[in-house]
């Protein structure tokens, strides 16, 4: 029975699991019903049978599970490197990509029936496919010429074609699957070792592999995953392309080789190395491009940027990042202290290599985006309007892809907002999209566990570790040869499944202890509270109590701040509703007008808002039709509290997306913590449609009070 990239996907997870999975935690992987797992599941069943192995093992409530055999993982390692069509049906998508790349890549006219046979698919699904190909590449400035008898050949500027090479490669070929293949020559899809056997055919890999090493030695830098996949690529492509007589001609790029010295001499040791090894003449324009991916190169470690602090504190980068954290700190009302300049100096780090991938127009690719938008989705906002006055600083607009991974910086920040200060396992983590998503993991990890960071390096380095100095490995990528007891893979957001499987692992940090003082204390004050009032969910009540005694600094006299939850802030006299006004001045003038009658607030809070509207633009829109207005603690609050109106008919706040504005709500917050619960409920209910169109609907006060009650 044939199988296609789904079924392998599935049966990739399988492996990597060793353990029973249940069908709805692949259908959510996969984003597939059950049914089509299940159909799956049967497809991978008929083949390994098929094949001589065993069926897969199957329990009620466990789910299904990969039957460990002698010769298994030795096959479908042969099964997935090598070109099975007959065994194997390519998707549309991996048919379209493979004839670009085969197209682009060869000098020599193709024909039809080399498409037939090395894709096992008829002459007119060729042709169909040859169509949709010819169109994408006439939109980036490709012609594809096709002669009878001759056959099929593409015409273009040598850069526009390595373009292309790129971003087909970048849209199939993961960081992962690049690492994978240096060390294994293996990797987890079919139609990506077709696509490597274009890119790496009598390719020396284990050479460009050491060249990039000795490159982040003399640069004292260790590249992230991503950084060193995308420099073999373009190392190997710019070798394939010269030995073909396709050198890259450009315009002068207007480097100022002052200013990158060492990448300067580490490019042209690369290509010393690479001519001398291959018998080629490499012409400049092609140096200027590595230096230009050394520059742009996202690193996890970086050993030489702080060595002259009083010089890198004068930057003008530095001032830049100074802004858009000033501004950050204005939008989310937090004041970041002492973690302020880890913060700004995280940015420096990360941005400096983005700028040169920006001016340039090297294309940064993330494979996160997507998530990132839906899950951060008022963070990525509030990061775009930020990150002007980076843009006004490069004189260019920045690609949603690079302001993703500012997002992670400071959705760290936030949390470290929330930090507390006790660990216990010893973490070593692993991830290879770069230092941003890095600190976004680790902060999550470290607010939720107890549990010390000792290590931050890429996949490729987890073989130089010693066990000794770590107790878990948790990695955002796959990690192959490690203890399976010491390593849990999850994804770089956080997902609910991964909380899981840390906490079956590690010591939640809030944990009840048995210490017989705390327990005897708490014990006592739930006998007082149970001679008082009825106690709905004692659970509950008792361990926010542990909580509250475990969190009191006796020796200091420092008291853990309480947090609001929704509920607590949003009550009956706060909240008004079909609310008439004209402005959006006006509107919110009505939700603070609240908070400034019972006290809450100052009239001078209400006017920071407002100079914030007018300094910063409509950055309080946070989704279409709402508003989250707020200012600084210091700027006139009395009480943590909130307000929440709607309006009779909605009013512009000169928002580009989420315009006209429906329901506002005001936030009042008297330190950086109290109200973190109240915000993450009130996250929780903006991405809920529904509950919000029955919020914008509502008449009466009591079906809103229901709603919020519900987080």
């Amino acid at each position: 029975m044939e199988l296609n990239k789904n079924c392998i996907e599935i049966l990739q997870y399988l492996r990597k699991k060793q353990d029973f999975v249940k069908i709805g935690e692949l259908a959510k992987e996969y984003k597939l019903t059950d049914r089509a797992i299940r159909y799956r599941i049967d497809k991978i069943e008929s083949f390994l049978v098929k094949n001589g192995f065993q069926y897969l093992e199957k329990q009620h409530l466990k789910g299904v599970r990969l039957v460990e055999e002698p010769k298994l993982q030795k096959f479908l390692d042969d099964f997935i490197g090598n070109y099975t069509p007959y065994r194997y049906v390519y998707s549309k998508d991996e048919r379209f990509k493979f004839i670009i790349l085969k197209l682009l890549e060869d000098n020599n006219p193709m024909n039809i029936s080399y498409f037939e046979k090395k894709l096992c698919i008829s002459r007119n699904t060729v042709l169909k496919e040859l169509d949709k190909v010819e169109k994408w590449l006439n939109e980036r400035n490709i012609k594809m010429l096709r002669k009878p008898r001759v056959g099929i050949n593409v015409q273009g500027k040598e850069v526009d074609k390595r373009k292309a090479i790129l971003e087909t490669m970048s849209k199939s070929v993961s960081t992962e699957d690049i690492v994978n293949y240096v060390n294994r020559r293996i990797c987890q899809s079919k139609i990506n070792n077709l696509q490597f056997d274009i890119l790496f055919s009598d390719i020396d890999i284990d050479f460009i592999d050491k060249i990039i090493k000795n490159s982040e030695i003399k640069l004292e830098r260790q590249f992230s995953d991503e950084a060193y996949g995308s420099l073999v690529t373009h190392v190997a492509l710019m070798i394939k392309r010269i030995q073909l007589n396709k050198s890259i001609y450009l315009p002068e790029l207007k480097i100022n080789y002052m200013n990158c010295k060492e990448e300067y001499k580490v490019a042209n040791n690369i290509i010393y190395e690479v001519e001398n090894h291959y018998n080629i003449k490499i012409p400049i324009e092609e140096k200027s491009y590595i230096v230009l991916h050394l520059l742009g190169a996202k690193v996890i470690k970086n050993d030489t940027v702080y060595q002259n602090k009083d010089e890198y504190k004068i930057d003008d980068l530095y001032v830049v990042v100074n802004n858009m954290t000033d501004d950050f700190e204005k939008i989310y009302a937090v004041e970041l202290g002492k973690n302020r300049g880890k913060v700004v100096d995280g940015l420096v780090m990360h941005l400096r290599p983005s700028i040169y991938r920006i001016k340039f127009n090297l294309k940064l690719v993330n494979p996160f985006l997507r998530e990132i938008k839906v899950k951060y989705k008022e963070l990525f906002i509030n990061t775009k309007i930020i990150m002007k006055h980076l843009e006004n600083y490069i004189g260019k607009p920045i690609d949603d892809n690079e302001v993703a991974y500012v997002v992670l910086h400071y959705g760290a920040a936030l949390k470290n907002c929330e930090k507390k200060k006790n660990f216990k396992a010893r973490i070593v983590l692993v991830c290879g999209t770069g230092i941003g998503t890095a600190r976004m993991v680790a902060s999550q990890i470290v607010n939720e566990f107890d549990v010390k960071i000792v290590n931050i390096v890429s996949s490729r380095e987890v073989k130089k570790l010693d066990s000794k100095d770590y107790d878990f490995i948790i990695s955002t990528v796959y990690i192959a040869n490690v203890d399976e007891k010491k390593y849990i893979k999850i994804s770089p957001l956080f997902l609910k499944n991964d909380y899981k499987k840390l906490k079956s692992n590690l010591n939640l940090k809030y944990k009840r202890n048995s210490n017989d003082d705390e327990v005897k204390f708490v014990k006592k004050i739930m006998n007082i509270v149970d001679k008082y009032s009825d106690i709905k969910d004692r659970n509950q009540l008792e361990y926010e109590i542990m909580y509250a005694v475990k969190n009191k600094n006796y020796n200091e006299g420092k008291v853990e701040v309480f947090q609001y939850g929704l509920k607590d802030l949003l009550k009956w006299e706060n909240i008004k509703l079909n609310v008439k006004c004209r402005k959006w001045k006006e509107a919110i003038k009505i939700g603070t007008s609240i908070l400034i009658e019972n006290n809450s607030i100052s009239n001078s809070y209400e006017e920071a808002i407002i100079k914030s509207f007018k300094d910063l633009g409509p950055y309080m829109v946070v989704a279409p039709g709402i508003v989250l207005s707020h200012a600084k603690p210091s700027d006139g609050v009395n009480n943590t509290s909130m307000s929440l109106i709607t309006l009779d008919k909605p009013v512009k706040f000169n928002h580009k997306l989420n315009d006209p504005v429906k329901l506002i709500v005001t936030l009042a917050t008297k330190d950086e913590k109290s109200h973190l619960k109240a915000m993450r409920e009130l996250m929780e209910l903006f991405m809920n449609s529904e509950d919000l169109k029955e919020i914008f609907n509502a008449i009466n006060k009591e079906k809103v009070i229901e709603i919020i009650n519900k987080y």
